[in-house]
């Protein structure tokens, strides 16, 4: 090889950093190949690690899932995690452009890492950065994460909605068929189940003869054919449904039922939220409780995506929290008027852990007189004290619709969010951070969608959010110089380090803060993270860098849970692995990288 290829290796980090003897010594091992789709095999073997240099072209880099990893251009590099660590090649090239590349053989990159620190230490970086990014992108085949349209095995059965109850029952007998979608000039407009026909039909006394749009379902809950399962599972249970109607591209395609899922054999979850929406009694819904962690860690244990456990978890607590308020209305009667019952934090989030605590409040029509509060108070007191005896305990910070300051009407809340955006201090951008994520759990649609517009309106205030930018940016990460942890003691525990309030809450308040200033609704932060990339609002491989973070970090918070009596939130550095530590290294190191690029955007405006 010539000096050009001196000069291009020069260019291209690693390399850049080899001394004068060790660049010519890999540029004599460096083997040049052409690479075009149809000799990918052959010049990137699965049986066979090397590193690989771009030199010319363009190729994708894709995972065993076929979800893209990394694009590859001139002066990028790959294949060095089968090198690092022996493992098996899992990952195949699809080329987009033809081109050039090197590549160098494990004897020779070994050589390379023995003779220089800083070659080694880039790629022991390097790998840590890829493990996060395989975490990303690693949906494995595990029944949770497998697209509807997998399971999906009857073609579509439909009926329009002016035709007849008696045509339906009809055709759901013909089909063997529990629900029937209903559809005018191919727009979904409705769903007939054979319960719908039990209880507004035959149990009303009501006409055959009537047309089905009478008596249907509307609008409908539906869901992409290509989601995972586990979406599907947690809209039943999130909507107390049984049927859910499945779309491409805004067209139906089909159904998805409780029974399609349960054929899974691995939906126990399901069966456990039915009995919780069955209990009778405060005490019925305790003994549910107390089998939740057992159902937990059997869930935790099938499933790869350990980060679904808080999502499960988010699930189980939202049905106590439903079935609470419903004995309480099914024992005191309607309430005085409309209402919201609201959650905030980690359950409005969906990524609650298992020390998570009770964060809610109630919102009520501003009709509401001294006779209303009284009776939601009792409402309030029954519904958390209830949640405490299933295991949700009592909020330290008070966050509970028992306190009158969290349960008020619609204007005194807009009120509230009003003095703490434009207005804002210290104590009160403190204060208020949670209440930015907040979900509805019960109640009237259409007062919390009011409520939930004027506080998206409010939050995009520039002088606050800079504050809470601020606020952000000077949290501490616990990685020092020379890149080492940043350890301390707490309470009992030495040489530990809080992965919630170090880590998992700094992205959370980072994305929560892009997510109020682009007016992006959602509350969970990979939701945020995705809306936010895919319009822009910030640029998409940041969202994809931390999610890959805040995936590792929760689930590496929840696998240190599952197996304590008393979770906590602090891990030990020193107790993780070598792979795990370096995982976590590149994840404080994309924290703080975030944090820099929070304050720079936001920096005007703070006081």
């Amino acid at each position: 090889m010539n000096d050009s290829t001196l000069a291009f290796l020069h260019r291209c980090a690693p390399f850049d950093r080899l001394s004068d003897t060790l660049l010519q010594y890999c540029q004599r091992h460096l083997t040049l190949h052409y690479l075009c789709q149809d000799n990918v095999l052959e010049v990137v073997p699965r049986d066979k690690p090397q590193l690989y240099l771009i030199k010319q072209g363009t190729f994708d880099l894709i995972g065993s899932n076929r979800q893209l990893i990394e694009r590859l251009e001139p002066g990028d590099i790959f294949g060095y995690p089968s090198l690092m660590t022996k493992r098996a090649i899992t990952n195949t090239v699809k080329v987009l452009e033809e081109g050039f590349l090197f590549s160098l053989g494990q004897v020779h990159f070994d050589y390379l890492c023995q003779h220089s620190q800083e070659f080694v230490d880039y790629f022991a970086r390097a790998l840590g950065d890829r493990l996060l990014t395989e975490t990303r992108s690693d949906i494995s085949t595990d029944w949770t994460q497998l697209p509807i349209a997998d399971i999906i095995e009857r073609p579509l059965i439909r009926l329009d909605g002016h035709q007849s109850m008696a045509d339906a029952a009809v055709l759901m007998t013909e089909q063997k068929v529990s629900c029937l979608l209903i559809c005018e000039q191919e727009e979904l407009v409705g769903i007939v189940t054979d319960r719908d026909i039990r209880s507004r039909v035959v149990a009303a006394r009501e006409s055959f003869e009537l047309p089905v749009r009478q008596f249907m379902t509307s609008p409908v809950i539906s869901i992409d054919s290509e989601a995972p399962l586990f979406d599907a599972m947690q809209l039943m249970t999130s909507h107390n449904v049984h049927h859910v109607a499945v779309v491409n591209n805004n067209q139906p395609v089909g159904v998805i039922t409780a029974t399609d899922l349960m054929r899974q054999q691995r939906s126990e979850p399901l069966f456990l939220i039915n009995r919780i929406r069955k209990a009778e009694s405060v005490e019925q819904l305790e003994a549910i409780a107390e089998q939740v962690p057992e159902h937990l860690n059997q869930f935790a244990n099938r499933v790869v995506d350990v980060r679904l456990v808080g999502d499960m978890l988010a699930t189980f607590t939202d049905a106590f929290n439903i079935q609470l308020i419903r004995l309480y209305l099914r024992e005191h009667g309607p309430a005085p008027c409309a209402f919201v019952w609201l959650t905030f934090g980690s359950q409005a989030r969906r990524d609650q852990s298992m020390s998570s605590d009770q964060d809610n409040g109630l919102l009520l029509d501003d009709a509401a007189d001294e006779q209303s509060m009284a009776w939601f108070a009792e409402l309030a007191e029954f519904v958390c004290q209830g949640l405490a005896r299933c295991g949700l305990t009592l909020c330290k910070g008070n966050i509970m619709a028992s306190n009158p300051e969290l349960r008020q009407p619609l204007s005194a809340w807009v009120e509230k969010f009003r003095g703490w955006t434009q207005e804002p201090d210290q104590k009160a951008l403190l204060h208020s951070n949670i209440f930015f994520d907040r979900r509805m759990l019960y109640g009237d649609k259409w007062l919390f969608e009011q409520f939930d517009k004027q506080i998206a309106k409010y939050a995009q205030n520039q002088i606050f959010l800079a504050n809470l930018a601020a606020n952000a940016a000077d949290l501490a990460v616990p990685i020092g110089l020379f890149n080492r942890f940043r350890t301390r003691q707490i309470g009992k525990h030495r040489e530990v380090l809080d992965i919630k309030k170090s880590a998992i809450a700094i992205i959370n308040d980072i994305v929560r803060i892009h997510a109020l200033n682009a007016g992006v609704r959602q509350c969970s932060t990979p939701e945020r993270l995705a809306t936010l990339g895919e319009s822009k609002a910030m640029n998409r491989k940041d969202c994809l860098d931390l999610l890959a973070a805040w995936r590792f970090l929760v689930q590496l918070r929840l696998q240190h849970q599952l197996g304590q009596a008393e979770p906590d939130n602090f891990i030990a550095p020193d107790a993780l692995d070598s792979l795990a530590r370096r995982q976590l290294k590149s994840a404080f190191r994309l924290i703080k990288d975030a944090q820099e690029g929070l304050a720079l955007k936001y920096s005007r405006g703070a006081f």
